[in-house]
């Protein structure tokens, strides 16, 4: 004997399976904003504490500057793949600087 639909029960479940499905995907999404490895996010990390750390009448460095430093840290502190290492304390020194700092 089959049972009963009940509309109200599949869209209620429906709702809530796709509201968990959005909220995995939002956290996981969230997460990787800063690199996907350990290793990328701990370079966006210590990128970003150096750029809140420059001087206050610094300006943002440019790229070549930026790569530099970014190859300094690396070889004191990274592990990993280089190019992923430094785009990711690029991205983190970027960002840090423009909180510190008012970039015009």
């Amino acid at each position: 004997m089959a049972r009963e639909f009940k509309p109200v029960r599949f869209f209620v479940l429906m709702g809530l399976a796709a509201f968990v499905v959005c909220g995995v995907t939002a956290f996981y999404t969230q997460r990787a904003a800063h690199g996907r490895t350990s290793e990328e996010r701990a370079a966006y990390a210590i990128g970003y504490k150096a750029g809140e750390d420059a001087p206050a009448d610094a300006t943002l460095a440019s790229d070549a500057e930026l790569n530099m430093m970014a190859q300094k840290y690396f070889k004191s502190q990274g592990s990993g793949n280089q190019q992923n290492w430094d785009l990711a304390f690029e991205n983190g020194y970027t960002e840090g600087f423009k909180k510190r700092h008012r970039v015009k």
